[in-house]
């Protein structure tokens, strides 16, 4: 094998540096046919002699271009049994899945090109997926996601080794360009075909080879070397803050099925550079079909969740995602929680103890004969309340709030509304329903259980029977 720029060598070292397979295990190569990947196909059956790992060489018939796909499927098919390696062949129905998904036709090719190359994989037992990418489709991803505005991981390219469901994607060709791969499959005689649809510029990326590229070469003749060499930097970088966004995560987050629970001021913490991929990655997690997670909208659910002026608020983020901040915490889910209010409990006077359910809440209500001093009534915490029994008047509701409930507070402090007391307590306003509120008969407040006390049914020095409420906050 004639091999005069080291194509061999460096697909040896990469490899190795990057863990693309070991001795024993089994590859499939994609190849298309073309000079990118009928060279790998070679490249790879020379070195898996070598290194003594299996090689299978995978061929996706997509019938886009009937004549020239059946003969780029026979040359490929006859590559393969020259060399004696086994081959598999898909033909998907690229037009009734691009109907199906709604994808245009590359897309859908390109799903299912890779749907085919794992099952594939499966079925082999493969370890990896070999890709004949180079470094001129690399310099052309870069550009493309500059010009669509992406972030460090878009402007890293496309990775040399990637997990991609479940299974290993490896592009052992990235640093090579595609004059060194039609060169090699020259000095060596490999046939390969030529894509017609490649000097199409119907497709974004073709406009940016043919016309793109070689305009902006003007400005610098090694463009091609510094994009690669960009992602190259970026990679690293990305794949380290990638990790430090999974342990932010880790700290920060908690999940519920769909939803996930964000620590505020943890987040407000957080490095900057990490805020945005952590909202980013919160997203991702929810699984709404054809959602997309764009720069602005990361941006402003950042800037609100770090805002001291913006403290409750509800975000819809499109695809029935919203996002809730309650105080010192952000909840991300798909569409708005259902709000479930606790059924009002109405209650006579009886000389037993009773203990009552509010939702979750549990609360005991108790007369006492014995009038205790104002020193203990007034240790009382704030989960227990007590009245002059015979002051109150019963029966007595505990219900959730309604609008326009006000409280009397004690001393003369005049009265407040509720609504106002449960935002200053910064009760959350998924809770705020939760919240016992026990009335008289005349639908006066006489007690926000766990919070505050009405004047009602003040205790004094002519108080004969207390009732005191104890709320069990540990049930809440």
């Amino acid at each position: 094998m004639k091999d005069d720029i080291g194509l061999l060598r460096g697909i040896r070292e990469e490899a190795a540096e990057h863990a693309m397979w070991a001795p024993g295990d089994c590859v499939v190569a994609a190849v298309s046919g073309g000079p990118d990947s009928m060279a790998l196909l070679h490249l790879l059956h020379a070195l898996s002699l070598e290194q003594g790992f299996a090689l299978v060489c995978a061929h996706v018939n997509h019938g886009l271009r009937p004549e020239e796909s059946a003969a780029e499927e026979e040359l490929v098919r006859q590559a393969a049994l020259r060399l004696g390696v086994p081959f598999e062949l898909g033909r998907p129905d690229v037009a009734a899945y691009k109907k199906e998904s709604g994808l245009g036709t590359q897309a859908a090719a390109r799903e299912l090109r890779y749907r085919f190359l794992r099952e594939a994989a499966l079925r082999r037992g493969a370890a990896a997926i070999a890709l004949a990418h180079h470094a001129g489709d690399q310099a052309e991803t870069v550009l493309l996601h500059l010009l669509r505005g992406s972030g460090p991981a878009g402007l890293a390219g496309m990775r040399r080794v990637r997990e991609r469901g479940g299974m290993r994607l490896a592009r052992p060709l990235l640093r090579f360009g595609k004059a060194d791969l039609v060169g090699f499959c020259a000095a060596n005689a490999v046939r390969f075909a030529e894509d017609s649809s490649n000097a199409h510029t119907d497709y974004a990326r073709n406009r940016l080879r043919l016309e793109t590229l070689p305009q902006l070469e003007s400005y610098n003749g090694r463009l091609v070397e510094a994009l690669n060499r960009l992602a190259d930097t970026l990679g690293p970088e990305d794949d380290y803050l990638a990790g430090e966004t999974d342990r932010a995560f880790e700290r920060l987050c908690r999940r519920s099925g769909e939803a996930t629970e964000l620590d505020t001021a943890g987040f407000a913490a957080l490095p900057f550079a990490l805020q945005r991929r952590l909202v980013k990655l919160i997203l991702n997690y929810l699984p709404a079909a054809g959602a997309e997670t764009d720069f602005a909208k990361v941006d402003l659910v950042r800037r609100q969740l770090v805002s001291p002026d913006a403290s409750t608020w509800t975000l819809d983020l499109g695809y029935g995602r919203t996002c809730t901040r309650e105080y010192d915490r952000a909840f991300f889910r798909l569409g708005r929680p259902p709000i479930e209010t606790p059924k009002t409990r109405l209650l006579g006077r009886e000389p037993d103890a009773r203990r009552i359910w509010f939702g979750s809440r549990g609360l005991t209500f108790r007369e006492e004969d014995e009038v205790p001093d104002s020193q203990t009534l007034l240790a009382l915490g704030a989960d227990e309340a007590a009245f002059d029994a015979d002051r109150l008047e019963y029966p007595l509701t505990v219900r959730s709030r309604l609008p326009g409930d006000r409280i009397e507070l004690p001393r003369g402090a005049g009265t407040k509304k509720v609504k106002d007391l449960l935002i200053d307590e910064k009760i959350a306003p998924s809770e705020r329903g939760l919240v016992p509120v026990v009335c008289d008969a005349r639908g006066r407040v006489v007690w926000l259980a766990g919070l505050r006390r009405s004047a009602h049914a003040w205790v004094d020095g002519r108080t004969e029977k207390i009732l005191y409420i104890r709320m069990d906050r540990a049930l809440c």
